[in-house]
């Protein structure tokens, strides 16, 4: 994960064969494109390079939404070819497309090497066969491994997409899921929870009873441990809840949604470590030395985890020192006399 910039094309439920139960991306993302053409490509790459992108900075641009490698043959081969020139002049340095893991044919692969697409991030959600099935995803868990086998094997950098709180998930099957998943060794992942939109059938589920998604707390205190479990693994998480906007806030009918859910998790991750490092403290005045980065994390959202940190540790007068020589995730704990 070499750039810096990404450009995001949104293909909302473009290529999607079928409809799964959670899934209205026109609703969450706000697009309504009836089909994606060459202009549409054209205009937002060259939007964004005018507008946002530095000079410097490594540019990929990424078909997010839909299923990019099920669209028509001919599609596929038109959208790669429009940014051919901007590879050749280094104005962009790569190509990055999502889809699902039970459509990668070799003549695709094959495509997708020619126009020098380096990323494929592969929307899995689960690794139970029940929840799969659940949510009409339409494969199983062998076509993930088989998956992921082929995209690395032919040299692409791998991502993977899970979702917490599914249809028969719990949290014992999701906490499968991600190990299954740090098994399979992508280069990266993102972790969203399952919300509830409108127009999808899921909606209808909740309305009838027949699902309960999870709350905030719950949500949270899942996500954690899945973050733990991937950064032990030395897999990033470069993602972890939906993309804030008005249209999501619009549809969402219910589920565990905050703005800042990532910052939550993180947070709450953090807090965990602090409070592991302070243990040995019994009383007096303590310093807590962190990255600069690391001091909204250790804060918490509008402050809160650092009141909890306080009165969890009450005989202690805490105090903070940001240190940029210190590693990210970094707490150093120094006695104060």
């Amino acid at each position: 994960m070499d750039y810096s910039a990404i450009i995001p094309i949104f293909i909302p439920n473009f290529g999607c064969k079928n409809r799964c139960v959670f899934c209205n991306q026109w609703r969450t993302t706000g697009k309504h494109n009836a089909s994606i053409s060459r202009q549409y490509v054209l205009s937002e790459v060259e939007k964004w390079l005018n507008e946002r992108i530095r000079n410097k900075e490594k540019v990929q641009v990424a078909f997010f939404g839909g299923s990019f490698t099920a669209l028509p043959f001919k599609a596929q081969e038109e959208l790669l070819a429009v940014l051919s020139p901007y590879l050749e002049s280094r104005r962009i340095h790569s190509i990055r497309v999502s889809t699902r893991p039970d459509a990668l044919p070799e003549e695709v692969l094959r495509l997708l090497k020619e126009h020098r697409v380096k990323t494929v991030e592969l929307g899995v959600q689960s690794m139970d066969p029940q929840v799969l099935r659940t949510s009409k995803r339409g494969y199983g868990p062998e076509t993930v491994i088989r998956a992921v086998e082929l995209l690395k094997g032919e040299g692409f950098e791998v991502g993977i997409q899970i979702m917490i709180g599914l249809p028969s998930d719990d949290r014992d099957g999701f906490l499968r899921t991600v190990k299954e998943v740090i098994a399979l060794g992508p280069h990266f992942v993102r972790v969203y929870p399952t919300l509830v939109i409108k127009g999808t059938e899921l909606e209808d589920w909740y309305h009838k009873g027949l699902y309960r998604p999870l709350n905030l707390e719950e949500a949270i205190s899942l996500a954690k441990e899945a973050l733990g479990a991937f950064e032990g693994a030395g897999i990033k998480v470069i993602r972890i809840g939906l993309q804030p906007s008005r249209e999501l806030e619009e549809a969402l009918v219910a589920g565990p949604y905050h703005p800042s859910f990532g910052e939550l998790v993180r947070a709450e991750l953090y807090y965990e470590k602090v409070k592991s490092a302070l243990e040995t403290q019994k009383e007096g005045k303590v310093l807590l030395r962190v990255n600069p980065k690391d001091l909204s994390l250790l804060k918490g959202y509008g402050g809160a985890k650092w009141k909890q940190l306080k009165k969890a540790f009450s005989t202690l007068e805490l105090s903070i020192q940001s240190d940029p020589r210190l590693e990210r995730g970094e707490v150093e704990v120094k006695k104060v006399h």
